[in-house]
């Protein structure tokens, strides 16, 4: 018999209370028993936010576009870069959670059925939680520079895009890592070659034309959370709407993303629990 036909998918609005219940789960687990509790979800981005800033922003003195409430300084650099650093964030410990999610509900799987999909989201469902508190703090921050706009209206619609794009991606890596337990290894290094590739620390302006003979700045700004990055940028930093070409090219990357998941988890995630 076909493995890919034991269980048929479920759609993910049925399975919310599930999934919720793996967020709750990780959520309480992620801090238990520290002093501080949720302060250590903002120490890691608020330092590295002050890294990036005093060694590119200061030392470097990288250019960053100039904001629309027309202020300068190191500041605004650091609001330019903490918008960048926050979808980032948000993306890369989704990955990972999801991976460790699926991994941790091993036992489970091996009791009662669960969508492979359920622990992956919920994991992504609690870093949801902390992305929302940096932005927060990103939007409060440009709300006291004055500078806000119409466009942040257009942020629900951005994010619903990018939810998807990054749960999608999640599910499949997250999926495959059980089958090949190196892909979370091998995911790691990527995830880090991708940070330094993608223009979130450095101003996308400066990426030369080509580089030995290929299209370097269309290469790097056209991968998928560099237009996603670019994107909210222009939302709520700039307050400009973005280009249809932006929009269209986050809605097709969330297609893609969700047609994948779809895919890998008709093709490999229907039973997991006795391969995890």
């Amino acid at each position: 018999m076909n493995k890919t036909n034991v269980r048929a998918v479920q759609p993910i609005w049925k399975q919310w209370n599930l999934i919720r219940a793996f967020g709750n789960r990780d959520l309480k687990s992620k801090f238990k028993g520290t002093a501080l509790g949720w302060v250590w979800s903002l120490v890691v981005p608020l330092a590295s936010l002050g890294i990036y800033t005093l060694i590119f922003g200061g030392l470097f003195q990288m250019p960053s576009p100039e904001i629309a409430s027309r202020h300068e300084g190191i500041g605004i650099f650091a609001i330019w870069l903490f918008a960048g650093l926050t979808i980032w964030g948000f993306f890369q410990n989704s990955i990972n959670a999801g991976i460790n999610g699926l991994l941790s509900s091993g036992g489970l799987l091996q009791k009662v059925f669960v969508p492979a999909y359920a622990p992956s989201l919920g994991a992504g469902l609690a870093v949801g939680v902390q992305s929302l508190i940096e932005m927060g703090i990103l939007l409060a921050a440009l709300l006291i520079l004055t500078n806000i706009g119409w466009t942040w209206l257009l942020v629900p619609f951005f994010l619903l895009l990018l939810v998807t794009f990054t749960g999608s991606i999640a599910i499949m890596i997250s999926i495959w890592n059980v089958y090949v337990r190196d892909l979370a290894h091998l995911v790691g290094v990527f995830l880090q070659l991708m940070f330094y590739a993608t223009p979130i620390i450095y101003n996308p302006d400066i990426i030369p034309e080509t580089i030995f003979g290929l299209p370097a700045k269309e290469i790097m700004t056209s991968m998928p959370l560099a237009e996603f990055i670019g994107l909210f940028r222009s939302l709520v930093y700039e307050l400009n709407p973005g280009t249809i070409g932006a929009w269209g090219a986050c809605t097709l990357w969330t297609l893609l993303g969700f047609g994948g998941a779809i895919w890998v988890y008709r093709r490999w995630g229907s039973d997991l629990g006795e391969r995890i």
